[in-house]
């Protein structure tokens, strides 16, 4: 794993080097999609680890020590790549490969607190996600850091009630664009984000044609996903028909799920 030393406020958000959870893989898709695939996978889904289906790089860090916290974590995130049909350095899990030449499918990796969401897409795509458990935090001194002033200005005006779900919304979404498009953390992340409009929000996005989509999953979660299609049109919210699907790891229940961007009704 690359690893990047960078300066935070004491108070920041871990992040994990994009190279680390960002691969192509050979897989043999049945049909073009139009939007990402997530696989959400809770504490549950450690029972399913099987560290012989591990791919080499990952069984040589299987034994590395780690703390009881770090090792559910660990189990969870193998354990969700392996149901997903991918490992971590993009090898094939399904026995599809075998029915035809493979082409490239582009996936995403993110976990926190003993969860773990994975978002797969066809060839060609880029595509990045994000998944964060709420906590409190110094949110004036993070988005000072983190956000352009007009969004810096929108969270001081919310209500304190729905400061921090906007402030990981807008985290979310940071490190999933960090994470698609190779953008360097953290001096990137005032570059990308949300832009008000009469009409509702924008996003602002690198360069290319860009969908994404926003979430609270029960109480304590926020997750975002972006892509971008090769070839695509205008930055524009994601459509109803456009919309990510949903997988459940075994054994796991995925809260409900409610959209934040695009907001219901766009």
């Amino acid at each position: 794993m690359s690893e990047t030393k960078i300066s935070v406020p004491v108070d920041g958000i871990n992040s994990a080097s994009a190279g680390e959870f960002i691969r192509a893989i050979p897989v043999v898709l049945a049909e073009p999609a139009s939007s990402p695939t997530l696989l959400w996978a809770c504490p549950a889904a450690a029972a399913d680890y099987a560290a012989g289906d591990l791919s080499p790089a990952d069984a040589l860090r299987a034994g590395a020590p780690r703390t009881p916290r770090a090792e559910l974590q660990w189990r969870v995130s193998r354990s969700a790549l392996q149901q997903a049909g991918v490992s971590a350095e993009g090898e094939v899990l399904d026995a599809r490969q075998a029915a035809g030449p493979a082409t490239v499918q582009a996936w995403s990796l993110s976990h926190s607190d003993g969860h773990a969401l994975v978002a797969q897409g066809p060839p060609g795509w880029r595509l990045g996600v994000d998944l964060e458990r709420k906590r409190e935090r110094d949110l004036e001194a993070l988005a000072q850091w983190c956000c352009d002033a007009a969004e810096q200005a929108h969270l001081q005006a919310l209500p304190e009630a729905d400061r921090l779900t906007f402030f990981y919304q807008l985290w979310t979404l940071k490190e999933s664009f960090i994470k698609a498009a190779g953008l360097d953390f953290p001096a990137d992340m005032r570059k990308v984000g949300l832009r008000a409009q009469a009409d509702g929000w924008a996003l602002r996005a690198p360069a290319g044609s860009w969908n994404a989509c926003c979430w609270t999953i029960g109480e304590d979660w926020i997750a975002s996903v972006v892509w971008s299609v090769p070839g695509g049109g205008l930055v524009k919210p994601a459509m109803s028909d456009n919309q990510p699907s949903w997988r459940v790891a075994r054994n796991c229940v995925l809260p409900p799920v409610r959209s934040l961007y695009p907001a219901p009704g766009i």
